[in-house]
């Protein structure tokens, strides 16, 4: 049993980034490539206290483990944990007491992946949001792009200086001066109603993961020329590509699967990028994996 601090300690983020986005490289390339058994996420809402808790799980075939996350996000915090089974003993062979640190952090991962495949290189980026996955971004993001200006916004705007001292007013605000912009909240209603005409734009959603979440106007999806999202059905279920189907719109392009994408990439002509992602236990197995050798040898 591994607490937060102890698996802090086993790996130095800005020294192991490369090693940690290629284990969740990987991780989506073989899951599009149908190496992982992953079912639809268990997940469960508790609106009285304004929290929910999502359960995934995940087995790579060949594997003799099998990971179950339980991660909890409310007001007063993120907190969870990660179980590591034998498959053919039951035994439980690992529990990371994370509280919720390595889903904000595979999360985060998942949407530089994103920014590294822009027909782009992102110079202005924006992160709608202050809470843990912002920050997580924000530190990616000045790890893996230092050169690009980060600016955020937020619905508290001392928590957004807090993380960067170039902040905007509104979302609308933010996504004109960006070409890249990360969501990472847990609204109810979209933030960011449209897109650009001119400039070139990529929108990484990262907060909407169930049926309530909402980060983007469905009619988004009737203008972008790519959208990408980490498992086709779920996505059907879950986050604002599901909600605009179902209200009826019409995608303007056949969504793609980051890992199909990060094999083949992205078209070079695509200027209006929509990533929708609601997670998957695939990149979780691939934390478990990349963390508990470190936290055993330790």
């Amino acid at each position: 049993m591994f607490d937060l601090a102890t698996i802090r300690g086993c790996f130095d983020l800005p020294r192991n980034l490369e090693e940690l986005l290629a284990s969740q490289r990987q991780a989506f390339m073989d899951f599009s490539d149908g190496l992982y058994d992953v079912p639809c996420p268990m997940q469960f809402a508790f609106p009285a206290q304004a929290s929910d808790c999502h359960i995934k799980g995940a087995h790579k075939r060949g594997s003799q483990e099998l990971v179950l996350k339980i991660a909890g996000s409310s007001k007063l915090g993120n907190n969870g944990v990660i179980l590591i089974l034998d498959t053919l003993t039951w035994q439980v062979r690992a529990i990371l007491q994370d509280e919720g640190y390595l889903t904000t952090l595979r999360t985060a991962l998942a949407g530089i992946l994103v920014a590294e495949l822009l027909p782009w290189a992102p110079e202005n980026i924006g992160i709608v949001g202050s809470g843990h996955l912002a920050k997580e971004l924000h530190n990616l993001a000045c790890l893996r792009f230092p050169e690009a200006r980060i600016a955020m916004w937020s619905r508290s705007p001392d928590k957004a200086r807090a993380i960067s001292s170039h902040t905007y007013n509104t979302p609308d605000a933010l996504v004109a001066h960006c070409d890249t912009v990360f969501t990472t909240t847990a609204s109810r209603l979209p933030l960011i109603e449209t897109l650009p005409k001119n400039s070139p734009l990529a929108i990484i959603a990262l907060g909407s993961d169930d049926e309530e979440k909402s980060e983007l106007s469905p009619t988004l999806f009737t203008q972008a020329d790519c959208v990408l999202v980490d498992n086709l059905s779920q996505a059907m279920k879950y986050g604002d590509i599901a909600r605009a189907l179902k209200k009826g719109d019409l995608l303007s392009s056949v969504p793609i699967e980051l890992g199909a994408a990060l094999a083949s990439g992205i078209n070079d002509n695509a200027r209006r990028i929509i990533a929708d992602f609601s997670g998957i236990g695939a990149q979780d197995a691939a934390m478990a994996a990349f963390v508990v050798p470190r936290l055993l040898k330790a």
